[in-house]
């Protein structure tokens, strides 16, 4: 059995702002809306027969696209980008392959900055799914899950998926 959450629908939405240190066009601070799209695999079980609770899945992805919403996504773990903080503000420097030196300095208020290499479409949706997955580990609800595959769109059409395997 499947449970299903579309995203623009289930209003699993987000709006922020990133930068793919290094790509040509996406090299540069850019944002999107986002939506997030949840599929749970697994036996239904318990009172009720499910394979998880539709509210609880929302409230839990619903959680995370809160703490990303409105703010600039910063991957903590890039390999050419440092950061440092100070007092309420993050200092950012990349270097680019040329050598050149990109430097930012945002008010701490504004960034989120995420355990990720980078804050690509591809990288969020990992990030998604392994929150998922603890929140419902944490839960005690992961024990008829199988998979749980998270989609996070940047716009229709277009996103990256990521399945996760639990048994």
């Amino acid at each position: 059995m499947i449970l299903e959450l579309n995203g623009i629908y289930a209003g699993l939405r987000f709006s922020s702002a990133h930068i793919v240190f290094g790509h040509d066009s996406c090299g540069v601070i850019h944002g999107h809306s986002y939506y997030v799209d949840v599929k749970l695999s697994g036996s239904p079980s318990g009172d009720f027969g499910f394979v998880c609770d539709f509210k609880i899945v929302k409230q839990i992805v619903k959680e995370l696209c809160n703490e990303l919403d409105h703010k600039l996504l910063v991957p903590r773990d890039h390999d050419n980008m440092e950061y440092s903080i100070d007092e309420d503000s993050i200092f950012l420097e990349y270097v680019e392959k040329s050598g050149k030196v990109k430097k930012y300095m945002f008010p701490l208020e504004d960034i989120n900055l995420l355990p990720l290499k980078s804050t690509t479409a591809e990288e969020l949706s990992i990030y998604f799914t392994e929150f998922i997955k603890n929140r419902l580990q944490k839960l005690k609800m992961d024990s008829s899950i199988l998979e749980i595959e998270t989609t996070v769109n940047e716009g229709i059409g277009q996103g990256a998926r990521y399945k996760m395997l639990l048994r």
